[in-house]
């Protein structure tokens, strides 16, 4: 997929989970810095308190996804996110696993990228009640680029899982 054309502004959704500390401290404080980065929110979904997924011995977590608007490439609003999270003080802790901050890419704009750790659309959008719920809270009109649907007609889906 092409590079965006340098200044042009791209719709991106971004969702955003923590679940040490004070939690909700830490999403405010995330904004914030995406926004001292140049990256401009226009809708922020309601907080959501959700069970841990994937490794599920871990303290709840507080999510929330976000529509914004970024001149950034994919690689570089992706070494942005990685900035950010190091800066908050994330640590590794294996996939899945307590996090002070956790930022992903569900989309940037329509494109779809598949290279070596970045894929966009984030690949398990459609399988994720944290991410979906306050997807479709923002941008229930939103067309998923690869699966050709609307946010919409994903969330009924979900729920029958």
């Amino acid at each position: 997929m092409g590079e965006p054309i340098p200044g042009e502004k791209i719709k991106i959704f971004l969702s955003l989970g923590s679940n040490l500390g004070d939690k909700k401290a830490n999403l405010s404080k995330c904004r914030e810095n995406l926004q001292k980065e140049g990256i401009k929110i226009h809708k922020t979904s309601s907080l959501y308190l959700t069970p841990p997924w994937g490794k599920t011995d871990q303290p709840e977590f507080l999510n929330q996804v976000i529509e914004a608007e970024t001149t950034l490439s994919p690689r570089e609003l992706l070494s942005l996110i990685k900035k950010i999270e190091k800066e908050m003080g994330r640590k590794s802790r294996g996939k899945w696993g307590p996090r002070i901050i956790d930022i992903d890419i569900l989309f940037y704009g329509d494109k779809i990228i598949e290279e070596e750790n970045l894929v966009i659309p984030h690949p398990l959008i459609t399988e994720r009640a944290f991410v979906l719920v306050p997807l479709h809270e923002i941008a229930p009109e939103f067309l998923h680029p690869l699966k050709k649907e609307k946010i919409k007609s994903l969330l009924p889906r979900l729920e029958r899982k």
